[in-house]
């Protein structure tokens, strides 16, 4: 009897357990998404139960979100691949733009696609593919001047400006692929934009991971374009590098006999504990924006069906993770 009575008594604290964590996971998710406004009086008398409730409702959120069970794939039927090497559907077109085209630089792991006048990548094309070590390694300590470039922006050039030097092609995901040769040209200032650090070092860091790990391992691999967004009046470094407003990512994949796209815009000041899922938006958007003209060599039909609106979801990958490890 005592046993029994023992074995009750823990099976009600463990209830009572759950019941309070879910709870507070509710009150989390809940405070998540209360406005400023109120979260401001909470914030000036308890700043350290606001972060924490924000953390935790955030993290809940966003892990929901990457599940991707509700929503629509922006998607077109395939009657072939167009996949290659570093670029889905052909490098980004500038069109008959006839001054300032970009400089095309092409490397092992991926291709950038360079302005002389804007001493930033417009664009940087890239595949990620599914490897079984997940180690980059040690990052190198300084990026180098790319001496295929007229502007010759140096690693030193960052110094003091408050921006991180923003990899385009990202360390991880092209480390794991390619190497230690592929790493080092990830450091190469070609391929690098000013990014915001709060952003660099969180959504984006985020982003870049879920395409590493996730996406690139259990779709069997992906490709991505991505680069920065400049609206004017244009700010500048010292060293005269132009400051981007924004970052785009374009990500896409073969899945099924389809051709599906993920497209997002990250402003540059965006606020902290921003989410990925609502940065989702047309690759119309994304070209009107940039000027460049998307999944060239796809035909106008295919273009308006996956460009023309913005992807419901991020991508499930819940059942290709099983698939994956057996």
């Amino acid at each position: 009897m005592a046993t029994k009575r023992k074995r009750s008594s823990g099976l009600r604290r463990l209830r009572l357990l759950a019941v309070l964590i879910l709870v507070y996971c509710l009150v989390a998710v809940g405070y998540y998404f209360l406005p400023w406004s109120v979260r401001r009086h909470v914030y000036t008398g308890l700043p350290r139960l606001d972060r924490t409730l924000v953390r935790t409702g955030f993290r809940i959120v966003s892990e929901w979100d990457l599940l991707g069970l509700r929503g629509r794939d922006c998607s077109v039927a395939l009657d072939r691949s167009m996949g290659a090497d570093h670029a889905y559907g052909g490098y980004p077109s500038q069109g008959f733009k006839l001054l300032d085209r970009v400089k095309v630089l092409e490397n092992l792991s991926y291709t950038a696609g360079y302005s002389e006048s804007m001493r930033n990548p417009l664009w940087v094309a890239y595949r990620v593919f599914d490897v079984r070590n997940m180690d980059s390694g040690a990052r190198p300590s300084r990026f180098k001047v790319d001496r295929r470039t007229e502007a010759r922006v140096s690693h030193d050039d960052y110094l003091g400006s408050g921006y991180d030097r923003g990899h385009m092609a990202p360390n991880h995901a092209i480390a794991t692929r390619y190497g230690r040769a592929g790493q080092r040209e990830t450091f190469l200032m070609s391929n690098v934009i000013p990014q915001v650090p709060s952003i660099n070092r969180h959504l984006w860091k985020d982003l870049e991971m879920l395409v590493s790990r996730k996406y690139g391992r259990y779709f069997g691999e992906v490709w991505v374009v991505t680069g920065p967004v400049f609206t004017k009046p244009v700010g500048k470094l010292d060293s005269g590098v132009s400051i981007p407003s924004g970052y785009y990512k374009i990500i896409a994949d073969e899945d099924r006999g389809k051709l599906r796209v993920l497209a997002f815009l990250v402003e540059a000041d965006l606020p902290p504990y921003s989410r990925i899922r609502p940065q989702l938006v047309s690759v119309d958007e994304l070209e009107a924006l940039t000027g460049l003209d998307f999944f060239p060599g796809l035909d106008d039909e295919a273009q308006e069906k996956i460009e023309s609106r913005p992807a419901g979801r991020l991508w499930p990958w819940v059942i290709p993770a099983i698939r994956h490890a057996f």
